[in-house]
């Protein structure tokens, strides 16, 4: 695997770290919530409305932040975003009332909505040909922060809230220097033209919509399994709480090796033949889950987990060929708002579960696939025009 990545520029190796930084934010708010719920006394509605306002922030205004981006390059919105995600976080722990936590929780998720289209065109550019595996590795730097942010801050909220929380802020302050120097010193490709709303209604069409679409629903289903599979063994089945977590480890860890693999199929053999045969047994994992048994769950969702990784690179990838003159909007509607709306898809199962019975769930996760698969199947694969990113190196 380390192969697929070694031979990348600096700059791009610190572009996924940065993106790793800035998602530590979404792994922490994880963590705090139980925190916020007991500091403020808040009922279920109130600690979701936390969650909520930031997935909305960070998700809903990513295309308009790419839009902007496309317009005018912005390499600035890079260490600005990363860093504003960080401090607000910071920020909602110590505000004193709750209405203040929801709006330090909006300016953090409106920090990351202004790093990642602006990064993830970055990183495409700076991949040159290798864009799959270029925009794989800046796609498992955001797989690590959010994994890593759950873990630093329950680490420095352990034993009680205490003046150590500031080091959550550390991070951010190390990777400072090096990003806004690498900013500073990119050279943006000549003859390029600036995206507009002209360019992105003339790239809007059925493949372009069949691919969002495909994506709306692998992104439904990866909330889903996050969701529902400790609910399911914990709250349904009445199990292990230490077993459903370690099923959710090993879910979000094989994450990483799904995104590097599809990244680099991807560029082999292309992003929608990668889709076309990931997506589709997917399902058919979903539907064996609740039969699979102790062992057998591990490995069902561990395959799931690098299948629907592989088709969230390839699907990013397909995304930024499709609209050349708006990778940035690209980015901001795969990884924001589809991925947003797919988080907001958990609601609606949720209800299924209410209704009609948690092992039905998957079910209905089972189904998305083939929805997602029909979708594909519209998409058409563009050639690669894009010119390619270089970072001056001073003498």
């Amino acid at each position: 695997m380390f192969s697929i990545v070694s031979k990348f520029p600096k700059a791009l190796w610190i572009v996924a770290i940065a993106h790793g930084v800035t998602d530590l934010s979404s792994g922490a708010l994880l963590v705090a919530l139980p925190f916020l719920k007991a500091k403020f006394s808040l009922t279920y509605a109130q600690v979701s409305a936390i969650a909520l306002m930031q997935n909305l922030t960070s998700s809903a205004s990513q295309p308009l932040f790419g839009y902007f981006s496309d317009r005018n390059p912005r390499p600035w919105l890079m260490p600005a975003g990363c860093l504003l995600s960080g401090v607000a976080m910071l920020a909602s722990l110590w505000a004193p009332y709750y209405y203040l936590t929801l709006v330090f929780t909006a300016i953090a998720g409106l920090g990351m909505a202004a790093f990642h289209p602006e990064a993830a065109k970055t990183a495409s550019q700076l991949s040159g040909k290798a864009k799959g595996k270029g925009v794989s590795l800046f796609a498992v730097g955001g797989n690590a922060g959010f994994a890593v942010g759950s873990l630093l801050l329950a680490t420095l909220l352990y034993g009680g809230f205490s003046i150590k929380v500031l080091l959550y802020i550390l991070p951010y302050a190390l990777l400072g220097i090096p990003l806004i120097q690498m900013t500073r010193k990119l050279i943006r490709p000549e003859g390029k033209k600036p995206g507009s709303l002209k360019s992105f209604r003339s790239s809007i069409n059925w493949p372009l919509l069949s691919l969002l679409g495909m994506v709306l629903s692998r992104s439904t289903v990866a909330a889903g399994i996050s969701t529902f599979v400790p609910l399911y063994y914990v709250s349904y089945l009445h199990g292990s709480e230490i077993y459903a977590s370690s099923l959710l480890t090993v879910y979000l860890a094989t994450s990483a090796f799904g995104t590097l693999m599809g990244g680099a199929m991807s560029d082999r053999y292309g992003s929608k033949r990668v889709m076309i045969y990931s997506i589709l047994p997917i399902s058919l994992l979903l539907y064996l889950f609740p039969i699979a048994g102790d062992i057998g769950a591990f490995v069902v969702l561990s395959l799931a987990s690098i299948l629907l990784s592989a088709t969230f690179t390839s699907s990013l990838i397909l995304a930024q060929r499709m609209m050349p003159n708006n990778v940035g909007m690209a980015s901001g509607l795969t990884i924001g708002l589809s991925v947003g709306l797919g988080a907001m898809g958990v609601l609606a199962l949720g209800k299924v579960a209410d209704v009609w019975g948690m092992p039905l769930i998957f079910t209905v996760l089972a189904c998305l696939p083939i929805i997602g698969f029909v979708l594909t199947l519209f998409v058409k694969e563009p050639e690669e025009v894009a010119p390619g990113l270089t970072v001056q190196i001073s003498k």
